[in-house]
């Protein structure tokens, strides 16, 4: 399959990811930027909180019932908006929502201005893309790693139940239910629903757009925030968005860590707004309400796609909520605020920081089966933070440069600046302290919420080191074009060539040397740090003889079981071999899904004794009730082995010493086998 036979994919994708938010967001008078990039941040919330509410209903979760409820959500949002504009005859909240802001041109020609933003997002969506293109290979490649056993058969799982809760997706099987975070799922379930060719397709495509636009369009709207909505720091956004290897690019070359991709591609969005509705942006927005209720329409679709994200937005915007009491405290001693006013916000910020730290405690996975221990020395994963280069990547060098230009003008204008360098520093501890701290009590708690793993921690670096090396390159683009405006005035000691065309250009030339240095500064963040990260994903994403959990073999038998196992029967497999994908490639039910989960009676049975139906008298009515005629193996090579041994019931298939079963298909050193015990 080629990457042109998925453009329908492609569109299915974008009307699953962004439609119900355009809508939801156009009716309450959203516009420009705003609307694009929290489209599929409240399409994400929509998804994963649909899933959760339709069960209550008996209602299926499929793309009618999430497209009639994105309506109904609409048009509730639009009649909300004109009821209060009717009653504030126009003004307040009403008009508010209404009101966009137009970008400040600074010099710029307005047609320039116009085009910055489109600029900005579509040339790392062009980088990003061909990266995970040529990573992934082929549109049905997947990533041979442990994670993807369970993603890949979730997304299938969801398609064929038409429940996507949170609340019971769990291990995917009806006595594993549990909580499990599944708006990412249900987004890529929903594409697959709607035609993709394969599960594999709907994943690799969904990947795509989260990290080619959704990712840039969230860094460009948070520097719009807290930068400041210019045409310079924007398209410096967007075009360094795609420079950083840790995040899109490392959570889909290791894990691979889907849901946890999906949840930091929209994080940027929740603290920009946070940022808007503490009145830390730039420009100060008259009404917090409208900004707040934005950032609450777009919590749950973070906090669904992983909580880990969602805590870890509480902590990184705590310098921005003691910055905005101090600015209160700031308006006491001028008289603009009140010191009843200050009080009641010290009591509220005491209050988050309380509920912060209780959530930060509680909200935390079981650290036991945890692993993850310190990798490196202190002082080298302070120089992987500054030159944007963690888990071993080589410097990204342009970043360095930026990331210390944008350190001195935070310096220069400390008291406007100072909580964007608090950001920077929670992200760089958490990462310090993951990667070359001890075990201990300090490390269990300050990097717990992420399993203490550094490579999750690694992926946060972007969002907080984004906002300062911003900063550096718009003071570096300033330079250059006061620079370029002079010497076209005073041409005379230049080269002819370079004279001339400072002639021509004549004021233009500043406008023009910006937009050099800005391209350059996109072409040049592609250096470095970003080539090993592309070897690793294109590793990754290899399917050999060899490769683990699922080798050429393997997938070649998936390839045939559609066409021999019928529909409504049951393959017993195990899921440390990755056979249990089968689920995944055919749409033929697997006793074990997942690697992990409870097991009733009757799938413990049969993952243990299934090959011993012709004489155990227990097992032919196990597999008659289940309908679990069939076996797959893979061998004893696992990628995962929780009790250090395979389920026994398949160990006697490979040297057919089994009684009463029969192989059906063999392709390589993959077969699968059919009981007749039972017939």
């Amino acid at each position: 399959m080629t990457w042109w036979e998925t453009l329908p994919t492609f569109a299915a994708t974008l009307l699953v990811y962004f439609l119900p938010g355009l809508l939801i967001l156009a009716a309450a008078g959203v516009r420009r930027l705003n609307l694009a990039a929290l489209a599929a941040p409240v399409s994400a919330s929509v998804a994963g909180s649909v899933a959760i509410v339709l069960p209550y209903g008996g209602l299926p979760f499929n793309p009618v019932s999430y497209f009639l409820f994105s309506v109904l959500l609409a048009v509730l949002v639009l009649a909300l908006r004109y009821s209060i504009r009717h009653r504030t005859h126009g003004n307040g909240l009403g008009k508010f929502l209404e009101a966009n802001a137009r970008m400040e041109s600074i010099g710029w020609s307005s047609r320039i201005t116009r085009w910055a933003i489109p600029f900005a997002a579509v040339f790392p969506a062009l980088i990003i893309a061909a990266r995970y293109v040529a990573g992934f290979g082929s549109p049905e490649s997947i990533s041979e790693s442990f994670d993807n056993i369970y993603h890949l058969n979730a997304v299938r799982h969801i398609a064929e139940t038409q429940n996507g809760s949170t609340l019971t997706l769990g291990n995917l099987t009806e006595a594993s239910q549990t909580l499990y975070p599944a708006a990412m799922h249900d987004a890529m379930a929903l594409v697959l629903m709607l035609g993709a060719p394969s599960v594999m397709v709907a994943v690799n495509v969904g990947t795509i757009v989260t990290g080619a636009i959704v990712w840039p369009l969230a860094c460009i709207f948070l520097i719009s925030r807290v930068v400041g909505y210019r045409p310079v720091p924007l398209i410096a956004a967007g075009v360094l968005s795609a420079g950083f290897s840790s995040f899109p690019y490392l959570m889909v070359a290791y894990g691979v860590l889907y849901p946890y991709h999906a949840a930091l591609a929209i994080l940027p969005v929740a603290l920009g707004l946070a940022a808007e509705s503490l009145g830390m942006s730039r420009r100060p927005s008259e009404w917090k309400l409208p900004p707040l209720l934005a950032l609450g329409a777009t919590l749950p679709g973070l906090a669904l796609s992983h909580p880990s994200a969602a805590v870890g937005l509480l902590v990184l915007i705590s310098p921005i909520v003691l910055a905005s009491l101090a600015r209160l405290w700031s308006g006491t001693r001028s008289g603009l605020v009140t010191r009843a006013h200050a009080k009641k916000w010290s009591l509220l910020t005491a209050m988050y920081f309380v509920a912060t730290l209780a959530i930060w405690v509680t909200v935390r996975p079981d650290l036991a089966s945890a692993g993850w221990t310190a990798i490196q020395t202190n002082a080298r994963a302070v120089g992987e933070v500054l030159g944007s280069a963690p888990m071993g990547a080589t410097t990204a060098w342009l970043l360095l440069i930026l990331t210390i230009a944008g350190f001195c003008v935070i310096v220069s204008d400390l008291a406007r600046y100072w909580w964007i360098a608090g950001i920077y520093l929670i992200g760089a501890v958490l990462y310090i302290v993951a990667s070359s701290w001890s075990d201990g009590d300090v490390r269990n708690f300050l990097t717990g919420v992420w399993y203490r793993d550094s490579y999750r921690l690694a992926a946060l670096l972007p969002m907080v080191t984004l906002p300062v090396v911003v900063l550096g390159a718009e003071w570096i683009v300033k330079r250059v074009s006061k620079l370029a405006l002079a010497l076209s005035q005073t041409p005379d000691s230049l080269p002819r060539p370079t004279r001339l065309l400072l002639q021509r250009t004549g004021p233009k030339s500043g406008v023009i040397a910006a937009g050099a240095v800005l391209i350059a500064l996109g072409v040049g963040a592609q250096g470095g740090s970003l080539s090993s990260v592309q070897e690793r994903l294109t590793t990754v994403f290899t399917t050999t003889d060899e490769s683990r959990p699922l080798s050429e073999d393997n997938i070649a038998l998936f390839a045939e079981i559609t066409d021999i196992v019928p529909q409504d029967e049951m393959i017993v497999a195990n899921p440390r071999t990755g056979a249990s994908l089968a689920y995944a490639f055919s749409g033929r039910r697997v006793v074990a899904p997942h690697i992990f989960g409870t097991r009733t009676e009757q799938e413990r049975l049969l993952l243990e004794h299934w090959g011993e139906a012709a004489y155990n008298e227990r097992v032919c009515p196990a597999i008659r009730e289940m309908d679990a005629y069939w076996a797959l193996d893979f061998g004893t090579d696992e990628i995962f082995s929780p009790e250090g041994e395979p389920h026994l019931g398949l160990r006697d298939l490979p040297d057919n010493s089994a009684p009463g079963v029969e192989m059906v298909k063999e392709v390589g050193d993959s077969r699968l086998f059919r009981v007749t015990a039972c017939d």
